[in-house]
């Protein structure tokens, strides 16, 4: 930590009592008033309840009075129906007062309209005949017995018991539920509360406020799990509105089940006070803290931050590349001096350090350049490898990409080494560690490159692998020359055997052709000479450039006499590499020791005829089209096997100049025609 946060912290420290205290204060404050709006809706609950029990109590009296009245008992009609008239009248809050029989058929009624229906299915029926006592049935949403539809009641019944104590019918009557709700609102409602009544099933009888909406619905689960348990309680809940209440719940008795009452306050006029002054307590501490951590600042600007700055400006410095940088501690307190002269000496020993380092980083460098090698590990725990740039340049991969995943650096394997080489990494995992092969790479442009790789796996103290380091070596140079001398070597067998019989071919023909002995002895050195200047063209090229016209010339001339047109030499001057030269030297050679063989140049009335031009393919690069023709020679045909000669070459124009080659053996002669690209 800053020694800035440090005085930061410790001006925060300063603050903290008072910060405890006003939480303390708070904390007590609100726990007083949670238990005085707890304790005032719990009791406005029971008030409620209170004044429930009382409306039912005096509907219990009303029916126990109807009940004594002899007409009604014998359901004589039309005297009961003309009293319960009369009666309703008087309690308008009862929109309707019925009596039934047992089958349930109304016997007497207070409605001028008849009914032929039974009501044997009614809870308040059924439970009066179980009980033979006076029972509060659920809401309604009408009360068809009284002629009441379309109005939510709540019915009353009481059962009707004859002179012998049975059971002859059942007096009921619905009680208005808006009514209900109007006078318990007046009665037992606080200003800003909320009250909801509900039967034993859960349905809404009276809800404040909003009661035409809520009456008849269902309230919700949480609301059951309250009541249900019995007794009375408060606790903390949210509306439908999603208005945070303070809820009161009590039970009230309404035979034969109860029904619940739940009586809320809203939590933010209720503790709108509190929240008041624990705002101006709050800011008041958080004046204070914001003066003490501004003095704290500033002490630390001018005490710790500039003498810092300094420091720090002299270490950017020297990171940029500034060595002489270094810190002024003039003007810093003593200890800030002290570390000052001491990072500067610090500073010193690591310049000279980081002289060395960049000169063996160099040589290192250089050796990894000049040498065709690069660097590469592999981290066991994250799965991934890395590269040196030289190393991602010699894998054909742009030198940025210093990141390489096992499955990229198993597609860039060849397909015939890649499953060897991964089974040496991980013999060299599972064994000393210790790693060495050699193996072939296929680069993104298509190149294939040979590369001598070594490697050793690093290892925690329970055997388990943490990285494995190495270098690869770039030897395609030498694959390539060790597979050329091969060549050579075959080439050199070949030639020596073809020389052979292209002197005793020069010298058979020589003899044919001279007079004399002399004459003889002339012309056939004068062959033996020109075949010799071929050797020396390729000899001296030393496998630089050399020109095609030139290749062609010396390994023709001696075939060509003077006013004898045998050998037709026609194109321009072409410039090849010293690969190029090389193989197409090999390749004329061939071609003439055949023809010379078996060929035109067999015969005394044979011509070659030789024919290039250069020509572009599709993407403007060049191609050298060369043609070979021979006639008047033996006819030409087709070899029942492919000798050396013809290996050759196919395998210096279709693999070493990755040409295309097309051989006709027509009864004129043979013709060859390569399209070679030019590097």
């Amino acid at each position: 930590m800053t020694l800035t946060r440090r005085l930061l912290l410790l001006a925060l420290i300063s603050v903290l009592p008072a910060i405890v205290i006003w939480t303390y204060t708070e904390v007590s404050l609100r726990r007083a008033r949670e238990a005085e709006i707890s304790e005032l809706v719990v009791r406005q609950a029971k008030l409620a309840g209170s004044e429930l029990e009382r409306v039912f109590d005096g509907i219990h009296s009303l029916l126990i009075a109807v009940d004594e009245t002899p007409s009604l008992r014998r359901f004589q009609q039309p005297i009961c129906n003309s009293y319960l008239q009369s009666l309703q009248l008087k309690v308008p809050h009862l929109l309707a007062i019925v009596a039934l029989d047992l089958n349930g058929a109304v016997r007497c009624q207070d409605s001028e309209i008849p009914t032929s229906r039974t009501f044997t299915h009614r809870d308040y029926f059924q439970d009066a005949l179980a009980t033979r006592q006076f029972v509060v049935g659920h809401h309604a949403p009408n009360f068809p017995e009284g002629d009441v539809h379309t109005h939510p009641v709540l019915p009353f019944a009481l059962p009707i018991i004859d002179d012998d104590g049975q059971v002859i019918g059942v007096l009921a009557t619905a009680l208005d539920l808006d009514w209900l709700d109007q006078n318990l609102k007046v009665r037992a409602l606080p200003p800003g509360g909320s009250l909801t009544i509900a039967d034993s099933n859960g349905t809404i009888l009276a809800r404040e406020p909003s009661h035409a909406q809520y009456v008849g619905k269902k309230i919700s689960e949480n609301f059951l799990a309250h009541v249900r348990r019995g007794g009375t309680e408060a606790v903390e809940t949210a509306t439908r509105d999603e208005i945070k209440q303070i809820v009161g719940y009590a039970t009230v008795e309404a035979p034969p089940r109860d029904m619940y009452i739940a009586l809320g306050l809203p939590w933010k006029p209720a503790f709108n006070a509190i929240n008041q002054a624990a705002k101006r307590g709050f800011l008041l501490i958080a004046a204070a803290l914001v003066l003490a951590l501004s003095l704290s600042a500033l002490t630390s600007r001018a005490f710790i931050t500039k003498p810092f700055e300094a420091m720090t400006g002299a270490v950017r410095s020297w990171r940029r590349g500034n060595y002489q940088a270094r810190i002024n501690p003039q003007g810093a307190p003593a200890e800030l001096r002290i570390l000052a002269e001491a990072f500067n000496d610090l500073m010193d020993d690591v310049a000279e350090r980081q002289r060395a380092l960049q000169a063996s980083e160099e040589q290192a460098r250089l050796a990894l350049e000049a040498g065709h090698m690069g660097t590469w590990w592999y981290d066991h725990a994250t799965g991934i490898g890395g590269l040196s740039a030289q190393a991602a340049l010699l894998l054909g991969l742009p030198a940025h990409k210093t990141a390489i995943t096992l499955a990229e650096w198993q597609d860039a394997m060849h397909p015939e080494n890649a499953e060897r080489v991964l089974k040496k990494m991980r013999d060299a995992v599972r064994g000393d560690g210790n790693y060495e092969d050699e193996y072939r790479i296929i680069t993104p442009a298509g190149e294939t490159r040979w590369f001598n790789a070594r490697g050793r796996v690093f290892f925690d103290k329970e055997r388990r692998p943490i990285t494995f380091v190495g270098i690869f070596h770039d030897v395609t140079g030498r694959k390539r020359a060790e597979s050329q001398q091969r060549f050579l070597l075959g080439e050199l067998n070949h030639r020596v055997k073809n020389t052979l019989a292209t002197v005793q071919s020069i010298a058979s023909q020589t003899v044919r052709s001279s007079p004399n002995l002399p004459a003889f002895k002339e012309a056939f050195e004068g062959r033996l000479l020109a075949l010799s200047k071929t050797h020396d063209l390729l000899t001296l090229s030393s496998w630089r450039e050399a020109d095609l016209r030139d290749i062609v010339e010396q390994e023709l001339e001696p075939y060509r006499r003077k006013g004898d047109e045998r050998v037709l030499i026609e194109g321009p001057s072409v410039k090849l590499s010293a690969r190029y030269a090389i193989n197409f030297g090999l390749v004329l050679h061939e071609l003439v020791t055949n023809a010379v063989k078996y060929g035109s140049l067999s015969s005394p009335t044979g011509i070659v005829e030789l024919k290039w031009t250069i020509i572009m393919d599709d993407l403007q690069r060049p191609l050298l089209s060369f043609h070979w023709r021979e006639r008047g020679g033996p006819p030409a045909e087709t070899p029942k096997r492919k000798g050396f000669g013809s290996r050759l070459i196919q395998r210096s124009i279709e693999g070493e100049m990755a040409g295309r080659m097309v051989v006709a053996f027509e009864p004129s002669g043979v013709v060859y025609d390569f399209l070679i690209p030019l590097e």
